[in-house]
């Protein structure tokens, strides 16, 4: 989908996630002593609102303190793959719902994800991943429309499961092997819970969701951010070319660290001292970004961040503290940030 597109609709998602929800919440009795869908019934409660408001015959699934919500629908995707504007009014009533009743219950919901595909081409999914207390800080303008998008998980991407037993099926026929066998090894050795956000969606009948952690979900609008802010700030586009990022975080030995994996390139390819400058400020936006994320939500129960620069094959690795206080101390990246002789 091109970036504009991603970027209005974007916008239209956060404002009706942070404006019509407060409005529907408030009339409905946030404060009410009586949840409006106990946790007992929440499931049925999500199906039965999704039925009675917008006709739509939903699938819903609780893993830990995440609720995941799938619909199929025809004319998800435009002709050019991208997203149709009457999908897109789907999903903002979908994603209406979940807020509507994460905030209604009495259960511990902390994440909520909206998983939809096309009927016609159930291998490609959109699935979008919010922060309950997100929406709350959005509903009382705590954060504004601008930082409530860059909060919400959006991907459009192949559906993983589908991805994988399509690759399976092809051994499975090169042996020919019988349908009972297949679903049984299918079953054990390929169909279990993701162990990875990007791994989340929902195949033949079957949710592939996990309790998300705040961690990865931090991690997850770490890569989002990179993404956003180098296919989209004009400055940036000016110097540098973004081909891909990818962010987790990891809990190794003792320590606790975000671990960022990019491929950015220098617009204009230079020697010497024009290579060190560049990587100066390709590092100084992304200690920006992940300053962002981690002040944002006041998260400091990390050692480091690493920087794994896969164009120039070097590793960095910045303290959790220096991290943290990048915006207030002003500090030069080249001071902070330990890396490889010449990389700066």
């Amino acid at each position: 989908m091109p970036l504009g597109t991603f970027k209005r609709t974007g916008k239209i998602i956060a404002a009706l996630t942070c404006v019509v929800v407060a409005v529907i919440v408030m009339m409905t009795g946030l404060s009410a002593c009586v949840p409006s869908y106990p946790k007992e019934t929440l499931a049925e409660a999500v199906k039965e609102v999704c039925k009675a408001e917008y006709d739509m015959d939903v699938e819903v699934t609780l893993v830990g303190s995440t609720i995941g919500i799938y619909y199929p629908m025809n004319g998800l995707l435009d002709a050019g793959l991208g997203i149709s504007e009457s999908a897109w009014d789907t999903i903002s009533n979908l994603l209406l719902i979940a807020s509507r009743v994460v905030l209604s219950t009495d259960a511990d919901i902390k994440f909520y994800c909206v998983i939809t595909q096309d009927e016609k081409l159930p291998e490609l999914q959109v699935v979008i991943i919010k922060y309950v207390e997100d929406v709350k800080k959005g509903m009382y303008q705590h954060i504004s429309r601008g930082e409530s998008f860059k909060r919400t998980l959006f991907s459009i991407n192949l559906t993983p499961q589908a991805r994988k037993e399509r690759s399976v099926e092809q051994v499975f026929d090169r042996l020919n092997l019988d349908d009972g066998t297949r679903r049984n090894v299918l079953d054990e050795f390929f169909r279990s819970a993701p162990t990875k956000l990007s791994d989340i969606g929902y195949w033949k009948g079957h949710f592939y969701l996990k309790d998300i952690n705040m961690e990865e979900f931090l991690a997850a609008q770490i890569e989002n951010r990179l993404k956003l802010d180098f296919r989209g700030d004009k400055k940036l586009m000016e110097l540098f070319e973004y081909r891909s990022s990818e962010s987790e975080f990891e809990k190794e030995d003792d320590a606790r660290y975000f671990y960022v994996k990019f491929k950015i390139a220098d617009v204009k390819e230079e020697a010497g001292e024009g290579v060190r400058e560049m990587n100066v400020l390709k590092v100084q936006e992304i200690l920006k970004v992940a300053n962002e994320v981690v002040c944002g939500y006041r998260f400091k129960d990390f050692d480091y961040l690493i920087m794994d620069d896969q164009l120039e094959n070097s590793r960095l690795k910045v303290k959790g503290v220096d991290v943290y206080d990048f915006d207030q101390s002003k500090a030069a990246v080249v001071d902070i940030v330990n890396a490889p002789g010449g990389y700066f």
